[in-house]
């Protein structure tokens, strides 16, 4: 069975009812690319990567430092949000529990002002990865309570110490997901197979092994179940909702799974799902293609596996890869497709705006990825699937509009030269990539654009902004 196939068939479940051993310790090289000078191109891929594209100042800041400074910034620097919140134009706050609207422009507002970029950026890793949805998890601060568990887990400056299997125990015990997964109705009278299921399909395993054996069984998924019975959502305030366990709902006895047997309880049960041989190669490859457009070679994810292994933390396994010198493959030529969450918070960094209105969220929706609404319980696909006809004219729509407000006016220089006026709009919409064949053919259009008029100069530049953060060049990253 394929892993799309099989994740097909996990959403039409979803309603439904290890190895031990010494492990070799690798003798691991410094982190290849950690003592490299930045160039400003090589900071902008790092912004754009690891965060939501870089500020002027950011340049200023690490042009010219080494590659490992900015990766030791980013991984030890705690959560700080720059500017004042955004409010809408008539001065009223967002209101992320009375609008779901509210609630996705809030996040997307904390993208837009992290100072290190890194914690909203790893928030929404781990939102795609454990993915739940709002349209079937109420009331909304429970969607918020689980936000801030990711956050916990992706601020690695506040939590240096942080583990992956921390992070899959809070999150099989939180609202959120007890909720989402019906995990809250799964007791020793009905237990409920959804969350076992995704604990080993979606989160922790994958389907099939690298030589293409499954890795579990619809027998472990059964036995599994039992373990995670049990757990119930208390909701009363739902500002501080909370998941408990109740022993009389749990199955008490005998589980066998994955080859281990005890009477085991949800953590226990975690325990052996991350013993699994094929566990650790999984979540590195995970972590990795969120930087990493190429895939690495065997010797690097012995290298990167063999990290993780020792005691599952986060931070020492981030570090490698971010300072990996194929983090920079292809500057010339930019490899990796922005997803829309990032596209549009970058937008918003690159033209210093802040949410005053609704626009963001339409244009999310229909780029296809609005936050806290993932498609299925597999997350976003991602890649070149986010470019299509419809999302494409969606994400130049998007920077249309945001160069057209008009906070952006551009001043009216008369008689100003063609290339003169592609160089202005580049350095008002944050100097982002742009190839020399699509800057030769800015230059040409703007040669040949109507300028008698102040309206018309005005509308070339406007156009000249948009054409740069809106075209093929700007999809990328």
């Amino acid at each position: 069975m394929s892993t799309t196939t099989a994740r097909s068939a996990a959403v039409r479940r979803r309603n439904t009812g290890i190895q031990r051993g010494r492990r070799r310790r690798l003798r691991l090289p410094a982190a290849g690319g950690a003592q490299r000078r930045m160039t400003e191109a090589m900071v902008d891929r790092m912004y754009w990567r690891a965060g939501f594209g870089p500020t002027d100042a950011d340049r200023r800041a690490w042009t010219g430092k080494s590659v490992g400074s900015l990766v030791n910034w980013m991984l030890s620097t705690p959560q700080q949000l720059e500017g004042t919140p955004a409010v809408r134009a008539d001065g009223s706050p967002l209101q992320p529990h009375a609008s779901d609207t509210d609630l996705v422009l809030t996040w997307v507002d904390r993208m837009a002002r992290s100072r290190n970029p890194l914690v909203e950026r790893l928030t929404f890793f781990w939102h795609r990865h454990f993915a739940t949805q709002r349209e079937e998890v109420s009331p909304p601060q429970l969607m918020t309570k689980q936000n801030g568990l990711f956050r916990k887990y992706a601020d690695l400056g506040a939590n240096p110490g942080a583990t992956f299997t921390d992070l899959v125990y809070e999150v099989g015990e939180d609202p959120a997901m007890l909720r989402f997964l019906t995990g809250e109705d799964s007791t020793r009278r009905l237990v409920n197979e959804n969350y076992a299921r995704e604990v080993m399909e979606l989160f922790c395993l994958g389907v099939l092994d690298d030589a293409g054996n499954p890795n579990y069984t619809e027998d472990d998924v059964r036995e599994l179940a039992k373990a995670l019975t049990g757990w119930q959502v208390n909701d009363d305030n739902p500002d501080a909702a909370f998941g408990y366990f109740t022993r009389s709902r749990w199955v008490d006895g005998n589980k066998t799974f994955l080859g281990r047997s005890g009477n085991f309880e949800h953590r226990d049960a975690v325990a052996v799902v991350l013993e699994h041989r094929s566990h650790a190669t999984f979540l590195v490859r995970r972590l990795w293609h969120e930087f990493i457009e190429t895939p690495p070679d065997p010797a690097t994810l012995a290298q990167l596996t063999a990290t993780y292994l020792r005691g599952r933390r986060l931070k020492p396994l981030l570090e490698r890869i971010l300072t990996h010198p194929l983090m920079f493959e292809s500057l010339a030529e930019p490899n990796k497709v922005k997803p829309p969450v990032v596209f549009a918070a970058g937008m918003l960094r690159q033209l210093g705006l802040s949410i005053t209105d609704d626009r963001v969220y339409t244009a999310l929706r229909d780029m296809g990825q609005l936050p806290y609404s993932p498609p299925t319980v597999a997350g976003w696909e991602g890649g070149l699937t986010w470019l299509n006809t419809n999302t494409t004219l969606a994400r130049f729509a998007l920077a249309q509009r945001l160069v057209s407000l008009p906070a952006k006016a551009p001043e009216d220089i008369a008689g100003e030269a063609a290339d003169a006026a592609v160089t202005r709009a580049h350095t008002a919409v944050g100097r982002p990539w742009v190839a020399p064949a699509t800057r030769g053919a800015l230059v040409a259009y703007a040669g040949r654009a109507p300028v008698a008029r102040s309206q018309d100069r005005d509308v070339r530049q406007r156009a000249l902004r948009a054409f740069m953060l809106g075209g093929p060049d700007g999809q990328v990253m």
